[in-house]
């Protein structure tokens, strides 16, 4: 998110309608009260689900926009996504897709054109290249779409035959370990669509270090590849908790809370029965314990044959993809910058090599994972720990901090520090454990460095380092100071909730 040590933290979420609400956004800003404290959203949804996504108004986009909604990267709020629901802002939004001068978009009966198009981009939904507005990710349908299927066709076609040979020594390998059930799952989290994966792909110079971390890479596909996988990461710095999910699958409870996430991975490594009979139900409901209550997801060691399997595969594919995929034509098809074209095809790439394991046989889908209204029943079996390669000590920090270890926590980000100094990561995490510890001077010195920090006006931390500033300031009887903090946010993109949130502590003194 090519940098070892750089917390990468990917989540590939599929967007759509759902059912019901996602609603596990639990360290979202509060805006309700003037005496309230409130949970940074940054540093905390990278590691949580999609919220739901509302259906648009009329007039809003089609639901084909909806339904191919893709996102590679660790921050899915850096677009304020709900946008697409607004019927004036819908229609600006379709109006810009193949790039309009602000002139042409004066024919548009939008009351306030000057207005809209400010919010479309505060919500990094549009951006303005020239005196052209266009969308702020790839839009692939109609003509470039299809060259983009050719090409992802084309690699498809090129690296599988060369990956058969390691993906059945793969399978053979899951029978012996009798994790054979979890392999579609270790499959795509380990190979297709792993960390260290990506971590090539940043060193390779295809996709961006600073913006892989920060937000990531959203597009959208239309129509939508039929096998659509997410894969959700939940790490300990040495261990990470792998649950691969579809649209149709969309995260449970039983793996939406931090809480029971952290339980999952540690009962997992210590075969411990699970004691704790708040949650035991919902965990026992998803098949997550077996009948001596302790958590049966298989845990893949260092060691372990088939890990090393994976990863080597993952290498060689990594490597063939970028040859592959890694040209100059598609960004100019598909008018983006050439990382935003790669990232799009590597990750339909991925689907095709699920696909292509499917029907051969290599590698077997839990049933519910495509099966619309089915139970979550085999919910376990998208569910893997494996070992991570090297230490992670920011990954270690979140971890700790979910754990009520601030300190701890605070530790782990200056361990980051030391070989990624500025990074705005650490220093949301060392700010906020600074603020739970209730030493404000030092929070606040934290999240003015992260001010200071050069910064376009579409960065993802800089209103939330100005309003965490201003928190701390408004803790300090600073008031004053504390206002231009929250006016200045205002000035940055709207990303997770922060303009609502810092028009609130405009309003409201913020009160531990």
């Amino acid at each position: 998110m090519g940098s070892k040590g750089i917390r990468v933290g990917t989540l590939f979420l599929f967007l759509l309608i759902v059912p019901s609400s996602l609603g596990v956004l639990s360290q979202e800003a509060d805006t309700s009260g003037s005496t309230q404290s409130a949970e940074p959203p940054p540093g905390e949804e990278p590691k949580e689900a999609p919220p739901e996504f509302v259906p648009p108004a009329p007039g809003g986009v089609p639901e084909e926009y909806l339904a191919g909604a893709n996102y590679l990267g660790n921050f899915l709020k850096a677009w304020r996504l709900n946008a697409l629901s607004d019927p004036v802002l819908s229609k600006v939004f379709l109006a810009v897709e193949s790039g309009a001068t602000r002139e042409a978009l004066t024919e548009l009966d939008v009351p306030d054109l000057d207005l809209a198009l400010d919010d479309l981009i505060t919500s990094r939904m549009v951006r303005k290249i020239g005196n052209l507005y266009r969308p702020a990710f790839p839009v692939i349908h109609q003509d470039s779409g299809k060259a983009f299927d050719e090409a992802v066709r084309k690699a498809a076609d090129g690296i599988y035959p060369e990956l058969r040979p390691l993906l059945k020594k793969a399978a053979k390998a899951s029978k012996k370990e009798k994790v054979s059930p979890w392999l579609f799952t270790l499959l795509w989290s380990e190979t297709f669509e792993s960390e260290s994966a990506e971590e090539m792909l940043v060193d390779a110079g295809a996709l961006d270090a600073r913006r892989m971390r920060d937000e990531g890479y959203l597009w959208i596909q239309i129509p939508a590849h039929p096998r659509l996988l997410g894969v959700e990461r939940y790490s300990s710095g040495t261990e990470t908790l792998q649950y691969v999910w579809t649209a149709l699958s969309y995260l449970t409870p039983a793996v939406e809370n931090f809480h029971i996430r952290r339980q999952i991975l540690d009962g997992a490594l210590s075969h411990i029965p699970w004691r704790e009979t708040e949650t035991e139900e919902t965990v026992t409901e998803f098949g997550i314990l077996d009948g001596k209550k302790r958590v049966k997801v298989p845990a893949l060691r260092k060691d372990s044959r088939l890990l090393t399997l994976l990863r080597q595969t993952s290498q060689l594919y990594t490597k063939r993809a970028l040859a592959a995929l890694r040209t100059d034509a598609l960004a100019k098809e598909l008018q983006v910058p050439r990382d935003e074209a790669f990232a799009a095809a590597f990750t339909t790439l991925g689907f095709s090599m699920m696909q292509r394991l499917e029907l051969e046989g290599l590698a077997r889908a839990p049933d519910y994972l495509f099966r619309e209204f089915s139970p979550s029943s085999g919910l376990v079996e998208a569910l893997a720990v494996t070992a991570d390669p090297e230490f992670r000590p920011l990954k270690r920090s979140y971890y700790l901090y979910d754990g009520l270890d601030f300190a701890g926590s605070i530790r782990q980000a200056e361990e980051c520090l030391k070989t990624h100094p500025g990074d705005p990561d650490a220093l949301f995490r060392k700010g906020i454990g600074f603020m739970k510890l209730r030493k404000y001077p030092e929070a606040l010195a934290a999240f003015e460095e992260g001010i200071a920090l050069p910064a376009s006006a579409d960065d993802v931390w800089k209103g939330w380092f100005l309003i965490r500033a201003g928190n701390t300031l408004d803790v300090l009887e600073r008031r004053d100071e504390a206002l231009v903090r929250y006016e200045r946010a205002l000035q940055y993109a709207d990303v997770g909730g922060s303009h609502e949130t810092a028009r609130v502590w405009l309003e409201s003194v913020y009160r531990d």
